[in-house]
């Protein structure tokens, strides 16, 4: 091979791979915009109903004249719903890109007027409360599955059956824990 056609060819390569170089720019130019992120909407549902999951159940824990098995399962249930409402959060927050400090739910809860004296507290909730919350949560978290992908279709059906199994397992009325 003389030294002539070597030039040729290394000319060729080098002239190949800057046509290619353009023509990636060229197409990458004319493709569509990438994707937005998935809209987080369907998300804030299933994080407040975490949320006021959460403590319904540690309020019904809290209750006088629970039977310890049943405290410490309402106890779990509300540590596990705090769980949900802070991946949920996490979720969020990353894809819209930015920290979220609040969710729309929270709302300032006024001070009794100084010349009223605090009413008594509200009695606490009943277990079938809390089992009445939990599969309505399910039963959302579970709608929600077939519209999403990836991640957060996994986390939603994740909180399905955590959901599930509590108000199945943990508290069904005499059942382990009742």
């Amino acid at each position: 091979m003389s030294s002539a056609d070597s030039v040729v060819n290394r000319r060729g390569v080098l002239a190949g791979g800057a046509a290619l170089a353009a023509l990636g720019v060229v197409a990458s130019a004319c493709s569509e915009p990438p994707p937005k992120p998935p809209p987080v909407e369907e998300l804030l549902g299933p994080l407040d109903q975490a949320r006021r999951d959460s403590a319904l159940a540690s309020a019904a824990a809290a209750a006088l004249g629970n039977p310890p098995q049943v405290a410490a399962a309402l106890a779990v249930v509300a540590t596990q719903r705090t769980a949900h409402a802070r991946a949920l959060s996490t979720e969020i927050s990353r894809a819209a890109g930015k920290l979220t400090t609040s969710s729309t739910s929270e709302t300032a809860t006024p001070s009794p007027s100084p010349a009223q004296p605090p009413g008594p507290p509200p009695p606490p909730p009943p277990v079938s409360d809390v089992i009445n919350a939990l599969h309505a949560s399910a039963d959302n978290a579970t709608r929600l599955v077939a519209s999403e992908s990836g991640y957060r279709a996994g986390l939603l059906a994740s909180i399905a059956a955590s959901c599930t199994a509590s108000y199945l397992v943990a508290l069904v009325p005499g059942g382990p824990s009742i």
